[in-house]
């Protein structure tokens, strides 16, 4: 039994460890930090990865009937599966902030191209506006 008490205990460590770094990830969206995002990205991923290998390993474990009967791993195991759910939960609020923040850059970059166009803003030989984006280039003195 102290195996899978291990693995059980371990799973629910490295649960906490990806609440950790998924409140991190939402300050980091807050702040538009992306170095950090792509750190604490890559950290979430492996731990991820570590969380479905030991997962497998308790499915797989010869003791697993234990996860249900035995009243402290049964209470461990629900712990574990709620702070999954807080996970998720937070997971997906920073989901959301990214399609804002990813909303708020495209408006961004719209009002930065309509700025240029309307700078060079120009007339031709016949009086006709003529959007031209080199502008002054062709100028020799």
């Amino acid at each position: 039994m102290s195996q899978i008490n291990d693995i059980v205990e371990l799973q629910f460590e490295l649960l906490n460890k990806l609440k950790v770094i998924i409140k991190d990830e939402t300050t980091a969206l807050t702040n538009q930090d992306a170095d950090s995002l792509l750190s604490l990205a890559s950290a979430k991923a492996g731990l991820l990865d570590e969380l479905k290998r030991k997962d497998e390993a308790l499915s797989l474990h010869a003791d697993k009937a234990l996860l249900i009967s035995d009243v402290h791993l049964s209470a461990r195991v629900t712990s574990a599966k709620n702070l999954l759910d807080e996970c998720k939960q937070l997971n997906s609020e920073n989901s959301s902030l990214i399609e804002l923040n990813i909303a708020s850059m495209n408006r961004f970059s719209q009002a930065l191209q309509v700025s240029r166009n309307a700078s060079s803003l120009t007339y031709n030989g016949k009086g006709k506006t003529s959007t031209i984006s080199t502008l002054g280039n062709d100028i020799q003195a």
